[in-house]
């Protein structure tokens, strides 16, 4: 708790069914109102309707998969307001258990109009590969060999995917993707003692 107390970045700890633990004071600052008043909720509660799905999604996983989400949303405030956020789900471990979720919270400004983006994309188990091949950055031959494809199939899936993320580049469907959490945050590298 007391890591939590001094970061400057709103954070909450939840248990696994959801409730708010603990706010920050960061956390109290944002939302508005005082973590008396959070403790015992669900974190659905700040959320509209139209984001509840999606966070709910992301908030399981991190549960039920021990992976951490990072991904963009909105959440209402005390005064009503519509505000941006970037969260990231953090699973709290107890051994191999997840326990509990630290949820943070970064400012993202809103654009006058929202994308057009599905809460849940619908994405194949092979468009989610195919997906993650492209955020590496291979081409379409390299991924076509690597899922041994034809090119016509790999560009299909691709086709599908920027359709379904209504992207219309490799790199914008690979941003939206990873603004709804459907990429996997890279993990920070070892230290390379080498060097």
């Amino acid at each position: 708790m007391w890591l939590l107390e001094h970061l400057a970045v709103p954070a909450s700890l939840h248990d696994i069914d959801g409730r708010f633990v603990y706010l920050n004071p960061a956390a109290e600052r944002a939302s508005g109102r005082p973590s008396i008043e959070w403790v015992g909720r669900t974190f659905l509660d700040p959320l509209p309707a139209s984001a509840r799905r999606n966070v709910e999604a992301h908030f399981r996983r991190a549960v039920e998969h021990g992976e951490p989400a990072d991904f963009e949303t909105v959440f209402i405030d005390a005064k009503g307001q519509r505000r941006g956020v970037r969260a990231q789900h953090l699973p709290v471990r107890d051994g191999d258990e997840v326990i509990g979720v630290v949820i943070l919270a970064f400012d993202v400004r809103l654009s006058a109009r929202e994308p057009d983006i599905p809460i849940s994309p619908r994405l194949t188990r092979r468009q989610r590969e195919v997906l993650e091949l492209v955020a590496d950055g291979l081409t379409t031959a390299e991924i076509a060999r690597g899922l041994t494809l034809s090119t016509e199939t790999v560009r299909n899936h691709v086709r599908s995917v920027l359709r379904e993320l209504s992207a219309h580049t490799r790199p914008e469907a690979v941003a939206v993707a990873q603004r709804l959490g459907l990429l996997a945050s890279q993990p920070l590298p070892p230290h390379d003692n080498h060097r």
